[in-house]
């Protein structure tokens, strides 16, 4: 049990019954597309399983891989943006003829 489920076969009669009602007959399309995400998904996360061990077991420095040194490269082009000074505004003189009660 992989996954803790193993379908038995009164399961699978009735997965085989409700995909031929959902699809008809559009079914093989459907497998094969579904068979074509499968084989996607397994590639992509090969993909990811050989970058992780190659970062693993290279002998390289972490501090030096090539992602981050490009990654370095593109913040140091960076030009930071700069603002004006913030500067209040003057204050203006009281006015002479303001009384207070």
């Amino acid at each position: 049990m992989v996954l803790g489920f193993a379908p038995g076969p009164t399961d699978m009669v009735l997965l085989a019954v409700v995909s031929i009602l959902l699809f008809g007959e559009r079914l093989p399309q459907v497998a094969r597309q579904v068979g074509r995400g499968w084989m996607e998904l397994k590639r992509g996360m090969s993909g990811i399983q050989s970058e992780l061990n190659a970062a693993i077991y290279s002998d390289e420095p972490v501090g030096k891989s090539r992602a981050q040194s490009s990654s370095v490269n593109a913040i140091e082009d960076y030009e930071e943006q700069t603002a004006p000074k913030f500067e209040p505004p003057p204050a203006e003189p009281p006015s002479a003829n303001l009384t207070l009660p």
